[in-house]
């Protein structure tokens, strides 16, 4: 097998580079962040992900795994260039491709000899297109000097690496079948269902796949007003539907709606698409409609319970990552309702098990502190907003003395089952227990 280059080195980046070199292969992996590189280099990890830097350090020291920031050394003698750069969701709801065709751009002026470029980066239809049109204007002949192929990913955060070896499918999509089943035979050591498909086929199922999941939650989240509105628990009907094997339990966990890297924007990159083929997607319009009316159903609770004033009140917020063990914060939930509460006059104070680092470059006004108690000191009311399990573990017996009133809105289920005497506790798909 030959060379593999990785072209960036963010969360898929990272997990994709280091897997491959856990599989035997040899990876090198190149990112523009100088300092991130060298982080690297010495096998530490940019962001939390449990599991990942022991297998990043097995990798180094094996020679299997190499960090660069040179595009030129990454790209030379490589005979599969991964490029897993970031593409955001533009103003308008469609994908950023940016990043995208600046890597191409950059790949294309330093090929020296044939090379397969397979994009990991989540991209929709249209996008290998115009990076076809970005290497024939850098002189580069598709079929001669390289070949195209789409490779989408389905890693979970916090189980990254687990989900790159023991993945529930891997797809590959190619013009020919030739590259793609050269492709695939990079995961020849990997046991899992392997589809070969078209580039567009492969785009859509990475895109479709993550609406999927984003309407389970929407779903549950509608079911879960329901249940409130009736006097029925929300958790006891999810498990009731999720023992079906036609349903399965995943994605069932009603909250405040689905956020992250992932979900939102690749939602409304679909949607976007669908548009621009002149079909209208009513379908997936109403599972980010619900979305949005589930994080405005938090804050009128929250309103509720402060009077509707919220000028001069105190709410302190456990969990500012998009979900529990990891220190990601980017599109989490916490982001709009804080910043609306912020707005409303209201001083927030908050904690996060990992997160609080990352969501200090975020919020400018916002007390973030290295311990529940302080945060919750002089509440007025506690908002969850992420279902860390260490918020389980907090004395709240003891909490209730130092809060002006002991009220908490209990946006995910995390205190389901816990004795909260002397508490005022909302919960979703429960309502006030």
């Amino acid at each position: 097998m030959g060379k593999i280059a990785v072209i960036g080195t963010g969360y898929v980046g990272l997990v994709s580079a280091v897997g491959f070199a856990s599989l035997g292969h040899r990876v090198v992996g190149m990112d523009k962040d100088r300092e991130k590189v060298e982080k690297l280099k010495r096998g530490e990890l940019p962001f939390f992900e449990e599991g990942l830097e022991d297998y990043l350090r097995s990798a180094l020291e094996s020679g299997k795994l190499e960090f660069t920031d040179d595009v030129s050394y990454a790209v030379e003698g490589s005979r599969y260039i991964f490029v897993a750069v970031n593409t955001p969701m533009d103003e308008d709801g469609s994908a950023d491709l940016t990043q995208l065709l600046e890597a191409g751009r950059n790949i294309a002026r330093n090929l020296k000899n044939f090379s397969i470029i397979i994009i990991r980066s989540t991209a929709p239809i249209g996008s290998l297109e115009a990076l076809e049109r970005v290497f024939e204007v850098e002189g580069r002949r598709k079929g001669i000097d390289y070949e195209l192929a789409y490779n989408p990913e389905f890693l979970r955060e916090g189980t990254g690496i687990y989900d790159f070896l023991n993945p529930s499918r891997i797809v590959v999509g190619a013009d020919r079948k030739e590259i793609a089943e050269e492709i695939m035979s990079l995961y020849e050591k990997i046991n899992a269902p392997k589809i070969i498909t078209s580039i567009k086929d492969a785009q859509l199922i990475k895109y479709a796949s993550n609406a999927f999941l984003a309407m389970r939650v929407s779903f549950i989240n509608e079911i879960a007003g329901i249940c409130e509105a009736m006097g029925a628990d929300v958790f006891t009907v999810a498990e009731g539907i999720g023992l079906d094997p036609r349903i399965g339990r995943t994605y069932l966990q009603p909250g405040p709606g689905y956020s992250g890297p992932c979900l939102p924007k690749d939602l409304m990159a679909l949607i976007r698409m669908a548009e621009e083929n002149h079909y209208s997607a009513e379908f997936l319009e109403a599972i980010h409609k619900r979305n949005e009316l589930q994080k405005r159903r938090i804050l009128w609770r929250v309103k509720e319970v402060l009077g509707g004033v919220l000028i001069g009140k105190t709410v302190s917020v456990l969990g500012l990552t998009f979900k529990p063990n990891t220190d990601d914060v980017r599109n989490s939930i916490s982001i709009p309702i804080i910043t609306r509460l912020l707005k409303l006059g209201a001083r927030v104070k908050a904690y996060d098990p990992m997160g609080g680092d990352n969501a200090r470059k975020i919020f400018e006004n916002v007390e973030i502190f290295q311990d529940p108690y302080s945060a919750l000191d002089g509440s007025d009311v506690v908002l969850i907003l992420t279902a860390w399990k260490d918020f389980r573990d907090i004395d709240w017996k003891k909490v209730k003395d130092s809060v002006k009133n002991p009220v908490i809105i209990d946006s995910v289920g995390v205190l389901r089952g816990l004795n909260m005497e002397g508490w005022k506790v909302w919960m979703v798909g429960r309502g006030y227990l």
